[in-house]
């Protein structure tokens, strides 16, 4: 049996997409959520996948049930607020250790979808590289090109010039977990991704905004798959979270 009940006390916007009897659990993230409170922030509690309390030590979501039973999540993965999708848990702390070293040796397949701004230039499937650095600006992570760690994303043009707005969809598998790798991939290739408040197209975005009166990352998790051995056993898992109403939107 699963070792935490059903009634998990997810934001309002958020829903479980699927789940495994071992304990893990798949939600389907909004954009603007957090995947875990911030710490600090004057004791308020900020908008997070779930509304509970958070162990940053353990990363784990802990709650009481109706018996006074503590019930645990342990966040395997994180997702920035603005992106939407999948983002993934585990109902005990061995079974998160596993998993963690499943993402860690790139064993977990993650696949986005991100609506950008076209760059005049169409390829069909690429392999991208960069050595991305990280700095703090007035508190806020930037990353960039520099002497860093490599990034290794794959890309694919699925839709060119689509929708009366005539932009482009991206499906991306990145390779790499560097901190907005994503975003500053493809903003490195002159083709940002809508929405993007750090490393978009700023007027563009807010033109964007008025016309189709969306604003939002168009950036969303629509997949994670991994085969995993744990406890002697084999998991299969895959999460799917299909792309959201906006993102139709846009293309059609």
């Amino acid at each position: 049996m699963n070792p935490v009940c059903s009634d998990i006390p997810i934001d309002r916007q958020c829903q479980v997409i699927a789940s495994h009897d071992a304990g893990i659990w798949a939600f389907e993230k909004a954009p603007g959520v957090l995947s875990h409170p911030n710490k600090g922030n004057g004791g308020k509690r900020t908008r997070s996948l779930l509304d509970a309390d958070y162990d940053s030590e353990e990363e784990a979501y802990l709650w009481k049930d109706e018996q006074g039973k503590t019930n645990k999540i342990f966040l395997l993965h994180r997702l920035d607020s603005p992106t939407s999708g999948v983002i993934l848990g585990a109902s005990t702390k061995k079974l998160a250790n596993c998993l963690k070293d499943a993402f860690a040796q790139r064993e977990v397949r993650k696949t986005y979808h991100a609506i950008v701004i076209p760059s005049g230039r169409n390829f069909g499937n690429e392999t991208w590289k960069d050595n991305l650095i990280e700095k703090r600006d007035k508190g806020k992570i930037r990353v960039s090109r520099g002497k860093g760690p490599t990034a290794i994303t794959k890309a694919h043009m699925e839709r060119e010039r689509s929708g009366l707005y005539g932009l482009n969809l991206l499906k991306l598998v990145p390779q790499t977990g560097r901190t907005h790798q994503l975003r500053v991939q493809c903003a490195l290739r002159r083709m940002p991704i809508l929405g993007d408040k750090s490393y978009g197209n700023f007027s563009l975005n807010r033109k964007f905004a008025r016309a189709a009166k969306i604003d939002r990352l168009f950036l969303h998790a629509t997949n994670i798959s991994f085969s995993v051995e744990f406890e002697g056993e084999n998991l299969d898992f895959t999460a799917e979270a299909p792309l959201p109403r906006s993102f139709g939107k846009l293309l059609s």
